[in-house]
């Protein structure tokens, strides 16, 4: 263990790792996390009865999230350059696909709710159409904290790897010092 280097970087990666495990949805009581999307997008059982498509590619994908991250620790405390091919994108899948995720759960979650020309014009509708609204749980209501700190921890190593902020080593151990008896 004289190799790992407790530096920004390797830090956030062990944090990706670790919120993986940690609630990123909870809705309706139940929670998920981002390895319950990724099991659930791989089961055929009910998940596939009501989630299809991208949304399931999307759930799935999120094993892409602690891959990154335990690809750059390995990287870094081994020194060993054997997959130097995916190091460089490894900095910037987490962020990126938390964001996306993010994104496009905000827009899924707004409410279909017809117009006033599709309704025919009623007036007295656009009171029930604004309490609709008002009513639907957002993006930012069903996101838990481990998304938040899993968003700061890849926006940290994407922004380290293109220079924006510096790394540095926040920790070094202590060499052992041997009692040394005459």
């Amino acid at each position: 263990m004289n190799n790992v280097k407790y530096t920004g970087t390797n830090i956030a990666a062990a944090v990706l790792i670790l919120l993986f495990f940690f609630p990123w949805v909870s809705e309706l009581g139940m929670s998920f996390s981002g390895f319950d999307l990724t099991k659930n997008g791989i089961s055929p059982g009910i998940t596939a009865y009501f989630v299809k498509g991208s949304t399931r590619l999307f759930m799935l994908l999120s094993i892409l999230v602690p891959l990154s991250a335990g690809l750059i620790l390995y990287q870094n405390i081994s020194g060993n350059k054997k997959f130097d091919s995916f190091y460089k994108p490894a900095h910037y899948i987490p962020f990126l696909y938390l964001a996306a995720g993010i994104i496009i759960l905000y827009f899924k979650m707004k409410p279909d709710i017809p117009s006033e020309e599709e309704m025919g014009g009623v007036q007295m509708l656009r009171g029930m159409r604004q309490m609709a609204r008002d009513m639907a749980p957002g993006a930012f209501d069903v996101l838990g904290f481990a998304v938040y700190l899993s968003v700061a921890a890849g926006l940290y190593i994407m922004l380290v790897n293109i220079g924006k902020i510096k790394d540095k080593e926040y920790y070094k151990p202590t060499a052992k010092v041997e009692n040394i008896q005459p």
